[in-house]
């Protein structure tokens, strides 16, 4: 099983001017690699010379980092209600964190929600629509509420399956840009498919990042100037299949126990991917002027892309744009 419900995304986010061979004099070159990780593409951007010295480190991280939250989501998932197992302090911070997205979200956010997801065929498909008898079988078990953290122990209360995809790529971005902070990397960006953070400046201009038309993929929405800041996006364009004119995506909403496809895309600009990442799946279960009001609570500027194709900008959204 995936950990990235997000499914796989290539081209949402687009890093502009970057790989340029003409570079000022004084100014340092830099490049890109990239690779396919975690259910997407990767891409690295550093200096030649930090790239040619840590690249081969970060991926192994990465990939290290992702083994081991899918293995214990997968240890989690395979327990049986009743059953306590023991977990890493990581992986309980992250159980925490999906439970401040739950509340946050009046629990439309929930990581329980796979429980139902999965008989959609979600991630990976095939996809179908379940039968009201197979979904009346598992409501029970959804709910944040049946999680039960005692220390170093989660207490399984159903049988309840989680998926952190709407965050856990994040976070492990966020532990990759502190690793390249070990490395002594003052500059440079991690792109998780679109999960991103942009580590200081590019000779001392912000990095110029561009969201582009997931639908028309010649178009940019919009372009943003990032200094020390992620940036993530949701979208009805991940994972989603039609069913007698009916739209089924990969994003549920845990109270209504069904699937939302209330916008084209939502991004989020925050301070972490981790937070970026999650509130993207957040804001896009709730209504525009819920979201207005969420994120000035959260200082989160939000690109909104709506389905008519109208573009909402949010919380200071605008500000990312100016040089």
């Amino acid at each position: 099983m995936s950990i990235l419900q997000k499914g796989i995304i290539f081209c949402f986010i687009t890093i502009l001017l970057l790989g340029c061979d003409k570079v000022d004099k004084g100014h340092e070159r830099y490049k890109t690699n990239s690779y396919f990780m975690l259910g997407t593409i990767v891409e690295i951007t550093l200096s030649e010379k930090d790239l040619n010295d840590y690249f081969d480190n970060l991926k192994s991280e990465m990939k290290n980092l992702g083994e081991r939250m899918v293995g214990d989501i997968n240890r989690l998932n395979s327990m049986k209600k009743g059953d306590r197992g023991k977990f890493d302090k990581y992986f309980l911070d992250l159980i925490s964190s999906g439970g401040y997205f739950s509340k946050i979200s009046g629990g439309r956010f929930d990581i329980t929600i796979y429980t139902l997801m999965k008989l959609y065929g979600f991630p990976e498909g095939p996809y179908r629509v379940p039968e009201n008898n197979e979904v009346k079988n598992v409501v029970g078990e959804i709910s944040f509420e049946n999680i039960e953290i005692d220390n170093d122990s989660i207490l399984k209360k159903s049988d309840f399956k989680i998926d952190m995809g709407a965050y856990g790529k994040g976070w492990i971005v966020d532990q990759m840009v502190n690793k390249m902070k070990e490395y002594g990397i003052k500059k440079g960006i991690i792109n998780a498919g679109g999960d991103l953070f942009c580590l200081g400046d590019k000779n001392g201009k912000s990095w110029r990042i561009g969201i582009q038309d997931p639908i028309e993929k010649s178009r940019t929405i919009s372009v943003i100037h990032l200094k020390n800041k992620a940036v993530a996006t949701s979208g009805d364009y991940e994972r989603f299949f039609d069913v007698g004119g009916k739209r089924y995506t990969h994003i549920f909403d845990a109270k209504k126990l069904e699937s939302i496809d209330n916008y084209r895309s939502v991004s989020v600009i925050a301070d972490s991917v981790e937070k970026a990442d999650g509130l993207s799946t957040v804001y896009y279960l709730m209504l525009v002027d819920e979201i207005k009001d969420m994120c000035n609570r959260e200082n989160t500027p939000v690109l909104l892309y709506l389905l008519d194709g109208t573009i909402l900008k949010l919380c200071g959204w605008e500000n990312f744009e100016k040089v």
